[in-house]
């Protein structure tokens, strides 16, 4: 009586439960480096160790987490990817019964295409064979880790381009006021990944020394690809009258960084000394004036005297007066 219900139990579940399997899978491992639209063809050994019947295979494929050392941690369902990113979708392989004569070896092709917009990063997935008579049961066995079969690892290349630029750097020829403390730097992005440009904005006087350093970006902004943006940067230069040069250091990417480069110069002139030159040269003109007038009233005092009217006379007969001159003398 107590082996009825071992009895009933193996009859119940007899259907799930597998045999240790004698079919050997070369190879263990394939690991591939692709880019998208990019495939590969390989091809997986079975081969039946069974003396004398043939064994009925199921071949099962399955998104997979790897741990650091290579150990299969989880079976990511299906439900939870699409073809953009899911590595299963890229294999194709036999997915129908599989029938493996008793010791003699079957080749099965499989193939991997990736998707034409496929994400780049390093994907996972496990090729299980499970003998079982049903397909449902064998893939059931094989989500469970309860399967011998194939490891994929497939590397997408990151092959976007990442490029920047910078388009203007606008800065005002004479900065007069503190509105005009303000420079416009506009990066674009004319690659294919969005990128935070960084680094620092740098002022030189006129005799080339550095005089103040600003970060650049700080609140960390990105620009997607064909995108720009202007961001504004003070002069922390304060009042020193003088001329001065900026220029803009700049570091973008993320795998590869690369280098931005562009300067200005400008001077900086304050209202009060503006102020203060104009009512210098109004000054001098004043004095200048004055001076030119007085000259011409000193001139004009010079000449002294009564008009004295003077007359000259030809004729037969000359009659002088008292007052005429006598040019024959």
């Amino acid at each position: 009586m107590k082996l009825l219900p071992v009895l009933i139990f193996t009859l119940l579940f007899l259907p799930a439960v597998t045999i240790a399997s004698e079919i050997s899978i070369r190879p263990f491992l394939i690991d591939a480096t692709m880019v998208p639209r990019e495939s590969i063809n390989e091809t997986v050994v079975l081969t039946s160790k069974y003396p004398n019947r043939t064994s009925i295979v199921y071949a099962t494929v399955n998104e997979i987490t790897v741990g650091t050392s290579g150990e299969i941690l989880d079976f990511v369902p299906p439900v939870m990817t699409d073809r953009t990113n899911s590595i299963t979708s890229w294999i194709s392989i036999s997915r129908g019964r599989i029938e493996i004569p008793a010791g003699e070896s079957i080749e099965l092709p499989l193939d991997i295409k990736i998707h034409p917009f496929a994400e780049p990063g390093r994907y996972h997935a496990f090729v299980g064979f499970v003998e079982s008579k049903k397909r449902d049961q064998a893939q059931l066995i094989a989500s469970q880790g309860n399967a011998d079969g194939v490891i994929i690892t497939v590397t997408i290349r990151d092959e976007r381009v990442d490029s920047m630029r910078i388009s203007s750097m606008i800065v005002d020829r004479f900065v007069t006021n503190s509105e005009q403390q303000r420079i416009e730097i506009t990066v674009e992005n004319s690659g294919e990944l969005e990128s935070t440009p960084a680094g620092e904005v740098i002022f030189y006087d006129n005799r080339g020394l550095e005089v103040s350093a600003l970060p650049f970006n700080t609140e960390g902004v990105s620009i997607a690809p064909t995108k720009t943006k202007t961001f504004v940067t003070s002069i922390p230069l304060g009042t020193n009258l003088g001329r001065y040069k900026v220029n803009a250091n700049l570091t973008y990417g993320e795998n590869q960084r690369a280098s931005l480069f562009d300067s200005a110069a400008f001077y900086l002139l304050p209202l009060y000394y503006l102020y203060f030159g104009i009512g210098i040269l109004l000054l001098v003109l004043l004095m200048l004036f004055i001076l030119m007038r007085r000259g011409t009233t000193v001139n004009r005092g010079a000449e002294t005297g009564d008009d004295v009217p003077v007359f000259i006379r030809d004729g037969h007969k000359p009659q002088p007066k008292d007052h005429d001159i006598d040019l024959t003398k």
